[in-house]
Order: C-alpha cells, then structure tokens, then sequence
C-alpha cells in the first residue's frame, strides 16, 4: 500500500508540502551554503522523533499488503470462497478509515505516544488472533482489531513530524523522506510474507509480524519522545464537529476526496485481487510479489514526474483522467493471461498513472480549504479510506480467474471517475455564474 496520498487525523499546524524536494531549489550565494545546510541537518532530537514517524508508518501500512500473497493458501486451508478473502480486505479499509478519527481526537487531548501504545497493543493482539484462526470469522476479527491498531501508525506518524518541525526547509526535507520510506511497504511487504507463507505457511506470518509489533510498542514506550505536550492538548469536540460539517459543504473537497478513495482501491484492489489472477496462472506467490516491486517503483516514478512536469494541477489531473481510460481499455482488448509482460507493462501503466494522480486529488480536495485544515486533513483521510473498503465490495461479485475480470472492474471505477469531475466542473461553473468568477478559478 502507497501513501503517497495519505493523510492524518489530527489538526496540521502549517500545510504540509508537496512534492520529493529535498533542499532549496536556489544556488546558495556566497556564504550561505554552510547556513543553509546548518537549517537542513537535524538536530539529534529531531532525528529520533522523524525516525519513529518514519518507523511506525512502515509497520502499519506493511500490515496492509504482508498477507496479500497468501490469500489463496489461506482461502484453500480454511475451505472458503474467493468472496470471504476480498472480504478481509474490504473489513480492514472499512475500519482502518473510522478509526482515524479516533487517534486523531486521543491524539490531540492525550498525546501522541500513548496513542500510539494503544494502537501497536490493539494491533498485536489482532495479529495474535489471525495467528490462532481456523474459521473465517475469527479471521475476520483479526483483520478488523488489526485495522483498528494500525490506523495508529497511519495517524501519529505525520503528526510526530509536524509537531517537531518548524523551519520550511526541514519540513520538505522531512516529508520527502517520509514519501520514501511510505514506498517501502507496497514493496517490501508482500515480498517478505510471501517468502514468510512460502516456507512456515501463513499462521506463522501472523505470528511474526505479532512479535514484531510487540517489539516496536516496547521501543516507543523506552524511546520516543512526546511530541504534543500537555499544554498544547485540545479538550472539547464541538468545534470539531463545526469544522468537519463547513469542509463538507466543499463541492470540491468532497468530490475529490472521494476520487481519491476511487484511485486508492486500483491499488488496494491491484494488491488483493493479483494474487487469485496469479494463482490461477499458476505464478507462485513470490512471482506475485516481483509484480508487486514493479507496481510500486512505478508509483514512485508517477510522484517524481508529477512534481517535475509543469502543468497546473487540474490540467495534470484531465491528462489524468484520460491516461487511465486509455490503459484500461487496451488492457480489456490485450487478452492480459496470455502473457505475463503485458501484464508487466499494465502493472508499470497503472501505477505510474495512480503515482501522478494520487497526490493531485489531496491538492485539489484541499486548495479553497482556507481555515480547519487539520478537520480537512482528517476527513480526507478518513472519506479514502472507508470508501475504498465500500469499493472493494464490488469484487465480492467477480470470480478472478485472471486480469480480465479485474480490468473490466477498473474500466468502471475510471468511467466513475470522469462522470465526478464533470459533475464537480459543473457545481463549479454554476457557483463561478453566482458571484461572477471564472470558472478556471474555481476547479
């Protein structure tokens, strides 16, 4: 899973930028190189603290995809249908978007430490539980107390950044290590537990990644630091509620949020839908996972030319639009099972488009969010993630038996898409008509 578009449940206290830059984009003039980089090198405080964002958003988005390549075993060693496993999927989106508010709010009126204790404690005591499952539904609790945990990690990981970080410079510096280390976990992850699955089976995985956890919880309890003291903490929701009710009343930021929810499940669902079509092609689980990597480096590459190409974001998000259309119908004409490099070449298409697209619908969602950033922030995050999971549901009615079904499903999700950005260009061209603005303005 990529957060290259991820957002947190807690209040922001300055925008977040954009983009993997990494210094000042000036040639320093004489005698400011050592100034500049004397800003940009963190203090050993800082460090331990970004380590720790770095850290905990890797744990929790690589329990996302470390089970992924096991579907298929776990879906024959429990004597299930096909429809119970994409059902773990959508339960765990489903929860893992509520549950943001939850830390978001604890976060704010107890810190962020124990925040995040609470959520590695709930976390592994549901991978426990997946590790003791022999029935789906006991799985499926594993899944959600799971979900409920990580979301934690989602949560506290940028607000430990934004909480510990003042100056410009250090702030971009620090989100584009924190992009990069977000793109660890798509790749990482499931090639981990498939290797895991492959040689212990998949109860060990869970086991594992259990201990795993624990051991993160005892080195947050001994070594991170507090962020959000105690006298910076919010007590009260009222004005939350208030704040959450105005940004929804944004055309815009409603309607690309939900967008992001739909280009967030063409790689949740890329993640849980490949591993029956590779089954079924007989492509062991490891094999699946080497897709995965290519998946992912794709994205990384879609980020770095979205923050190098020119256009304005709405003309980047059109070509966009377009983009994933085209992929997928030559994809559902292509006859993708009859060759394992078509598929590679759909994979790299698919996730370059989703790399550029991702983190265009958070600056579109957010540009006329002038006041409650941090509400805007959170429900973002929150409309992505339940949406997706609700999303997911519609492979509960398609057998996959290879990548035809999936991109036939995907051709809908992309036509769903153009239908909300005509409808939103619409809202706006009638509100641009009310007070007089253009409507380029206002989109």
């Amino acid at each position: 899973m990529s957060c290259t578009s991820s957002s947190i449940a807690t209040p922001l206290l300055r925008p977040a930028p954009t983009g993997p830059i990494s210094g000042p984009s000036r040639r320093p003039g004489p005698g400011q190189g050592n100034k500049e980089m004397s800003v940009t090198r963190f203090t050993r405080r800082e460090a331990r603290v970004l380590f720790f964002a770095f850290f905990s958003v890797v744990l929790g988005l690589m329990a996302v995809d470390f089970f992924n390549p096991s579907l298929p075993a776990i879906q024959e060693d429990l004597s299930v249908s096909q429809s119970a496993m994409k059902n773990l999927i959508v339960f765990y989106m489903i929860v893992l978007g509520l549950a943001q508010f939850f830390y978001g709010s604890l976060s704010d009126t107890r810190g962020r430490k124990i925040a995040l204790l609470i959520g590695l404690a709930v976390a592994a005591v549901g991978l426990f539980v997946g590790y003791t499952a022999h029935n789906v539904a006991v799985l499926n609790i594993s899944r959600a107390l799971t979900a409920l945990g990580t979301a934690s990690c989602t949560v506290i990981s940028r607000a430990l950044i934004v909480d510990t970080l003042d100056e410009p410079v250090k702030l971009r510096k620090a989100f584009s290590y924190f992009s990069m280390a977000c793109q660890l976990s798509p790749s990482l992850a499931p090639l981990l537990g498939s290797f895991i699955g492959a040689h212990f089976g998949w109860r060990v995985q869970f086991l594992l990644f259990s201990v795993a956890v624990v051991l993160g919880l005892i080195m947050v309890f001994f070594l991170m630091p507090e962020t959000h003291p105690e006298s910076e903490r919010e007590h009260g929701g009222t004005g939350k509620v208030l704040a959450y009710t105005t940004v929804l009343k944004d055309i815009n930021f409603t309607s690309y949020s939900i967008a992001s929810a739909l280009i967030f499940s063409f790689t949740i669902a890329f993640y849980a839908t490949a591993p029956f079509a590779f089954h079924a092609l007989h492509v062991s689980p490891i094999g699946n996972s080497l897709f995965y990597i290519l998946y992912s480096m794709s994205i990384v590459c879609g980020s770095f030319f979205n923050s190098w190409v020119r256009w304005g974001p709405r003309d980047t998000y059109v070509r966009g639009l377009a983009a994933y259309l085209l992929v997928f119908i030559v994809a559902a004409f292509a006859d993708l099972d009859g060759s394992l490099l078509r598929i590679g070449v759909f994979s790299v298409a698919l996730g370059f488009t989703c790399g550029v697209m991702a983190p265009l619908t958070l600056t579109l969602s957010m540009t006329k969010v002038e006041t409650a950033r941090g509400a805007a922030s959170a429900l973002q995050g929150a409309i992505k993630m339940f949406f997706t999971g609700v999303l997911m549901v519609v492979f509960d009615s398609v057998d996959i038996g290879g990548f035809t079904p999936i991109v036939l499903v995907f051709l809908g999700f992309g036509a769903a898409l153009l239908a909300l950005f005509a409808l939103t260009a619409a809202a706006n061209r009638k509100a641009s008509e009310r007070v007089g603005i253009p409507e380029k303005q206002t989109s």
